[in-house]
């Protein structure tokens, strides 16, 4: 029974409870509709809008709001000046004419020149009548190497020749030489070959006007140079004293292709001395563009030597 008792007491305690919690959210919920209904009655005013007028020229508008620029200090005008009195400059003191400070009369042993068509000769003076022998100057002469020649001092000779200036010499002059003979002329020393121009790859070689061949060899007296054109025939040229020729393309070389060309060193007999020629050497030349003149290739080159 007991047990009965209490159970039924605590179940009152909890409906009890159960009441009282739901009076007191009911008396929340009606003080907030209260409340609501207050806030209601008394409508919030708002504010107005700002009102902004369109002006019909934008440039009103930004005058309007631009704020106006604040004042500033009146600059005061620049003080007048006088202008200065000019001050004389002191006269140019003349300088002095510039003298060269290189000594260009410099005299090479052996060097020749063209400095005058012939050379000065000592008024008054006579070559050495003692001296029966006569040389003529040849082509790329000195007169130190005339002077070894005959065993002589190059200032001795030129002494004997009334030379004022032995480091110029003419092709054509002639000297007065000691002895009873003259010396033989040296045997021609076999030295390797180099061609310098034309060759391929060296030069560009034009259509027309001129070309010069050049070489290095052995110093002969005389050199055959030849050419074979593209199409087979042979042009030939003797040249004296000389590792060098200029040859008129227009005329000789006229002709498109590959040209191939050799020089044989001959002596005075315009025989083939005892060293190779030079060559075969190769160049490539355009179509000249003048009329080209026919030659007869029995007739296109001198053949001396019979090679």
């Amino acid at each position: 029974m007991g047990r009965v008792v209490a159970k039924l007491v605590a179940t009152l305690i909890l409906v009890a409870g159960s009441v009282l919690v739901g009076a007191l959210f009911s008396f929340h919920g009606s003080s907030d509709v209260g409340d609501t209904s207050l806030a209601r009655s008394e409508p919030e005013v708002l504010a107005a809008p700002p009102t902004f007028i369109r002006a019909q020229n934008q440039n009103v508008l930004l005058s309007t709001l631009t704020p106006e620029p604040s004042p500033t200090a009146t600059l005061l005008p620049p003080p007048t000046l006088e202008p200065p009195t000019a001050t004389p400059m002191p006269s140019p003191i003349p300088s002095a004419t510039p003298r060269p400070t290189t000594d260009i009369s410099v005299s090479l042993p052996g060097l020749h020149g063209a400095e005058t068509p012939t050379p000065t000769s000592t008024p008054g003076c006579e070559p050495r009548e003692d001296w029966k022998l006569t040389y003529t100057v040849q082509f790329d002469d000195t007169l130190t190497a005339i002077a070894d020649r005959y065993g002589l001092w190059v200032d001795e000779l030129a002494e004997g020749n009334c030379i004022t200036d032995k480091n110029v010499i003419v092709v054509g002059q002639v000297l007065h030489v000691p002895g009873d003979a003259h010396p033989s002329q040296p045997e021609v020393e076999c030295v390797p070959w180099e061609v310098l121009t034309p060759f391929n790859g060296s030069v560009t070689v034009p259509a027309d006007g001129s070309i010069t061949f050049n070489w290095r060899g052995p110093l002969a007296p005389i050199n055959l140079i030849r050419i074979y054109r593209p199409d087979g025939t042979v042009y030939e040229r003797v040249i004296e004293l000389r590792q060098n020729e200029s040859i008129n393309l227009t005329e000789f070389l006229a002709l498109e292709g590959t040209y191939t060309w050799y020089v044989f060193p001959l002596g005075r007999d315009f025989q083939q001395v005892e060293c190779l020629e030079g060559g075969p050497w190769t160049f490539y030349k355009p179509l000249s563009s003048t009329p080209t003149p026919t030659v007869d290739p029995s007739t296109a080159g001198d053949n001396p030597g019979g090679m």
